[in-house]
């Protein structure tokens, strides 16, 4: 069932908190959050003429590659996400939790 409160906030974030225009670069991360939202934000991005780029995380997914994650792979990753975000005109995240102690047991270092 479609809930309007989503497209209601996807709305407020582009149209008004980034204020996003016509062919401008908007990169969405979210993070547990319900697939309705990131839809409802790609279709706040596209109805202003954005063009949306998607970034779908998961808590249990994350925990995996970082607790054996190595030095170099992590800065592999930071690289690939600095080119990446040069290149877009505005950034939203939206972070939920389905188990909010996921990520305890991750070194604070990773």
């Amino acid at each position: 069932m479609h809930d309007a409160r989503f497209d209601d906030l996807a709305n407020l974030l582009v149209g008004y908190s980034i204020r996003l225009k016509r062919n401008e670069t908007v990169l969405i991360e979210v993070f547990d959050v319900p697939d309705e939202m990131t839809i409802a934000l790609i279709r706040a991005a596209r109805n202003v003429g954005g063009i949306p780029f998607v970034q779908n995380y998961h808590a249990r997914v994350s925990r995996a590659l970082a607790l054996e994650a190595s030095d170099r792979q992590l800065s592999l990753i930071a690289g690939h996400e600095l080119a990446r975000m040069k290149k877009m005109d505005a950034y939203i995240a939206v972070r939920g939790s389905n188990n909010i102690t996921e990520l305890s047991d991750v070194p604070a270092e990773k």
